[in-house]
């Protein structure tokens, strides 16, 4: 999620591939927002293992923490001791809870710092001979995601939707409001339940957390 522009921009970038039975396709589109904020993963075969993991990151106020997880989640995943054991689906739990850890530890926030210095390159560059907006150059000047002492998993982050196959199962993990379906016969059946701030039991956790919901969003913001 971001800033929106004007008008969408609909160009198309998309990704496709097999392996043993299985074939994928993936497209992404920035549409109406400023930036491209979302990544996501298709990783055939993780570790000669006979399992696949694909899965997407929607940004949310930025795309650092969803272009890391991308770089991050699989190798994470395949070193965790359940996936190893076979227990994919608490792997994918404990992989989940793992990125929020590595965020917090010092690699994690300067490989973030790295990101988010990207970000700024990106941005300055798509501006670079457009005539700025004086919001856009108070914005680009005071950008706490800038700052050299920042943590920008605090002002950044994303969703996860994550979908592991191996020749008999598929288990699914999700964080935020993305969604995982499965389409068969013509019908599309849910996978996961989105994590929207008015839910009871999401409700009682953002509060829990020293947080609170209005008008739907986490603290009047963010719909996640």
């Amino acid at each position: 999620m971001g800033e929106f522009l004007s008008k969408p921009i609909k160009d198309k970038m998309t990704e496709e591939g097999e392996w043993n039975y299985l074939k994928y396709a993936a497209c992404g589109m920035q549409g109406w927002r400023k930036r491209m904020e979302d990544s996501h993963i298709s990783d055939l075969n993780i570790a000669n293992s006979n399992t696949s993991v694909f899965g997407v990151f929607d940004g949310h106020g930025g795309k650092e923490v969803a272009q890391w997880v991308k770089k991050k989640f699989t190798e994470e995943l395949v070193k965790n001791k359940n996936f190893k054991s076979g227990n994919y689906q608490k792997a994918l739990s404990e992989t989940f809870m793992r990125m929020d850890s590595l965020m917090q530890e010092p690699t994690g926030k300067n490989e973030l710092k790295e990101e988010a210095k990207k970000s700024k390159l990106e941005d300055e560059k798509i501006n670079k001979g457009n005539e700025k907006k004086q919001q856009d150059v108070f914005k680009s000047l005071f950008d706490p995601k800038a700052q050299d002492d920042c943590d920008v998993a605090m002002y950044t982050g994303c969703t996860a939707t994550v979908c592991l196959l191996d020749d008999k199962k598929a288990y699914f993990a999700n964080a935020g409001d993305s969604r995982i379906i499965v389409c068969k016969g013509g019908v599309a059946y849910a996978m996961t339940v989105d994590h929207k701030p008015d839910l009871d039991e999401e409700r009682t956790r953002i509060y829990k957390a020293d947080g609170w919901v209005a008008d739907g969003r986490v603290k009047g913001k963010y719909l996640i």
